[in-house]
């Protein structure tokens, strides 16, 4: 079975974070697409959900449109300035485009196949999400909210 786009992008871009991750030298960092695995073991971590689309029409009159994504990661650290460290590095992580995959799975095995780019058009949230941090989970108390809008090109 195929991914669809929006799987394709949060698998993409848990990939690929989880890769630059290491190549970053980062340990113990959970990336994740669901927020019962990233309450399951103890910050840090990361959580990727492609939540909501934003379709625009090409032209006036044609029923052709360019599907614009909206993704959100947060992320869940160990204390402020880790959160704030995580936030700077996703950031530039975000700068360049990203090789985007088409996923397929057969049984216990998936494969992907570099199919063309994600681009990140615009940064829309960038901020601390949770400020009242009183009597809250240690796993929230330092979590951090990037949102964007990007499109696959190929």
């Amino acid at each position: 079975m195929a991914y669809r786009e929006s799987r394709n992008i949060e698998a993409t871009l848990i990939d690929y974070i989880s890769a630059q991750l290491i190549v970053d030298g980062w340990s113990g960092i959970d990336t994740e697409k669901v927020f019962a695995n990233i309450y399951k073991n103890e910050p840090p971590g990361i959580l990727i959900n492609q939540l909501l689309d934003d379709p625009v029409t090409l032209e006036i009159g044609s029923k052709t449109k360019i599907y614009y994504r909206i993704v959100e990661i947060r992320v869940f650290a160990t204390s402020d300035g880790e959160r704030l460290d995580l936030k700077d590095w996703l950031l530039e992580k975000l700068e360049n485009d990203i090789d985007y995959y088409a996923y397929q799975t057969g049984g216990a095995l998936a494969t992907r196949v570099l199919t063309g780019k994600i681009n990140i058009e615009e940064i829309l949230r960038c901020e601390k999400e949770l400020t009242n941090t009183e009597n809250l989970e240690q796993s929230d108390k330092y979590r951090h909210l990037i949102s964007f809008r990007c499109k696959v090109s190929t």
